[in-house]
């Protein structure tokens, strides 16, 4: 992206997370892990996109406290980041086929996410993952009890059990995004 216009990078992260998350809720929405007390498409309350939008900020902007300054790391291609975005639709996608077992999932999840950062070990993939995972349940179980949606069985805090692996894989997305589109100084 354009380094002389930051705000068009943050622009396009807010509107890419607007849609793919909403799609990605698609998942939970359609599956019947979660439901909104009034939807207004699709089974989806009217806030999802801009929270999504949020979120994509908040998710890659936040790599900034992680990956550190002198990281020599190459700046990852679009192939690459339509890797990470795959692979974690396919996390996302397995919370729906899965949802019945929670604490498999969980396994699955969390083995699955072990094995990819040990392809490319780094304490920032570690601690960014871990950072998400917990942030991403708490804000979760925040907005829930508010009633705002409802996870259909939740097991921890109004969020299943599962819901802290999937945030793992989330930064692992945001990570290789906020590398590849998010000038760092």
């Amino acid at each position: 992206m354009s380094a002389s216009r930051p705000w068009v990078t943050q622009v396009v992260l807010f509107l890419a997370g607007a849609v793919g998350g909403t799609l990605g809720d698609q998942i939970h929405v359609q599956f019947r892990v979660l439901s909104y007390p009034a939807p207004w498409l699709l089974g989806q309350a009217a806030w999802v996109p801009p929270l999504f939008g949020a979120a994509a900020l908040v998710l890659v902007n936040g790599q900034r406290a992680f990956v550190p300054r002198s990281s020599t790391e190459p700046r990852p291609g679009a192939a690459q980041v339509a890797r990470a975005v795959g692979l974690f639709y396919l996390a996302y996608l397995s919370t729906g086929l899965l949802q019945d077992s929670p604490r498999l999932l969980a396994l699955v999840l969390c083995c699955w996410w072990a094995a990819r950062v040990a392809l490319a070990p780094s304490r920032d993939r570690v601690l960014s993952s871990l950072a998400s995972a917990i942030g991403g349940c708490l804000f979760e179980g925040a907005l829930s009890s508010t009633g705002a949606f409802a996870y259909r069985a939740p097991d921890v805090i109004g969020v299943p059990l599962w819901l802290g692996p999937l945030y793992l894989h989330v930064a692992l997305m945001t990570r290789t995004i906020y590398l590849a589109a998010v000038e760092r100084d």
